[in-house]
């Protein structure tokens, strides 16, 4: 959905009446609701980048607001393919060979980290939400040309919304604002002695806007609990 879908929505949702509400407010309500999407959401996003060996950097896409985690896209030679497993009873017994490189893989893993060769990165957030940040990046593995990037999710300008999660809140956070400014019409246009709902529609509108304000807050917490590559 475009914002001009979005808007078109919102006016059928209110039907059989017609707003009062002008379309360029409606269009300001649909820019409030993708703002505070981006400066709240914790919606997880991931994507596969190219990476140049010879460069330091990677320009990512302006989809992704932050990073979490960065993975490297490598062929691995696992060591099930070439030794063989018994089972006895139910219980998996590994050989002597393959028991010995499972245990120097661990200690190699450890050793790199203790050298300084395991890899590290850091996230530059751009300050124009049009272009994408920069992903700083050292002691890359060999032969690696791709990076799996998982971040959040942003809303970028003329983006068809086709997600279900994301449109579904987005609507009905519009739909929210939309009451309130509403019942601000409603309620300042009444005339003495005549009661309208304006004051009714900027009460629900903002208890509604409060719960998905409250949703979002907590649908985005799996953020809190990642880690550093």
């Amino acid at each position: 959905m475009l914002v001009a879908d979005i808007i078109e929505w919102i006016k059928t949702e209110f039907q059989p009446l017609t707003l009062a509400t002008p379309d360029a407010t409606l269009e300001q309500c649909v820019n409030n609701g993708i703002r505070f999407w981006n400066t709240h959401s914790g919606y997880k996003i991931t994507l596969m980048v190219d990476y140049v060996p010879a460069e330091k950097r990677v320009l990512l896409s302006k989809q992704i607001k932050s990073v979490i985690h960065v993975l490297p896209c490598s062929k691995t030679t696992w060591i099930w393919n070439d030794n063989p497993l018994w089972t006895m009873m139910g219980v998996t017994v590994l050989d002597n060979v393959t028991n010995d490189l499972i245990m120097m893989s661990e200690a190699f893993r450890n050793y790199k980290i203790y050298v300084g060769t395991d890899m590290r990165w850091q996230f530059e957030k751009s300050e124009d939400p049009s272009q994408g940040g920069y992903l700083y990046i050292i002691n890359v593995p060999s032969n690696v040309t791709r990076l799996a990037v998982v971040g959040t999710k942003r809303i970028v300008a003329d983006e068809d919304i086709k997600v279900d999660y994301i449109l579904e809140w987005l609507l009905s956070y519009v739909k929210a604002l939309v009451k309130q400014v509403e019942g601000n019409t409603l309620r300042k246009a009444g005339v003495v002695g005549i009661k309208n709902d304006g004051q009714e529609l900027v009460t629900e509108g903002a208890t509604e806007a409060k719960e998905l304000q409250e949703r979002l807050k907590k649908d985005g917490r799996w953020t809190a609990m990642s880690f550093r590559g």
